[in-house]
């Protein structure tokens, strides 16, 4: 399970932090930089939220951040990601009822999704120094791509995949 830190938890430790090197530096008459420790400890949290894949984005996610991971399709969620490792995202068994539009970025890391190849999709994708592979065999290593199977409408049921590779692989397969 991930635990996440809420902002009022972070800015009760704070706080209580504060509270503390103000009795320490009264008491004990210890002049501590009260303002550089917190602002060091508040780079260190961001760093770490950072590497954890924590911090909120734009939208509802789901993401793979250092390490493997199997990312399975679910309604409501437009983002899938994946940070400096290797993740699959699972669409070949969905049969959407409605236009689905999904954001699927890689990142200095190696991505696969597999579609139905009875679905329609639409690409739209660009990649900078990576590698982004269609269904069509066609792959773009630094520039845009885009296709469109046959019998896809953008107002009948279908996905739509805004894909992004940067430093990384990102493979989108029919099966």
């Amino acid at each position: 399970m991930r635990k996440s830190y809420s902002g009022s938890m972070v800015l009760g430790v704070a706080v209580v932090f504060i509270g503390l090197l103000m009795l320490i530096r009264n008491v004990f008459n210890i002049h501590i930089p009260i303002f550089a420790i917190l602002f060091s400890a508040g780079l260190i949290w961001l760093g770490i939220m950072i590497l954890r894949g924590s911090l909120p984005s734009r939208g509802i996610s789901q993401n793979t951040t250092l390490g493997d991971g199997n990312m399975d399709y679910v309604p409501g969620l437009e983002r899938y990601t994946v940070t400096f490792g290797s993740g699959v995202l699972n669409l070949k068994d969905i049969v959407p009822d409605r236009p689905v539009h999904l954001q699927v970025e890689c990142n200095f890391g190696e991505m696969k999704v597999y579609v139905s190849k009875d679905t329609a999709l639409q690409i739209n994708g660009s990649a900078t120094f990576g590698n982004l592979n269609g269904p069509d065999l066609r792959s773009a290593s630094f520039g845009n791509y885009h296709y469109i199977s046959t019998g896809y409408n953008p107002n009948l049921p279908g996905f739509t995949l805004n894909a992004r590779v940067t430093f990384g692989e990102l493979r989108i397969f029919y099966l």
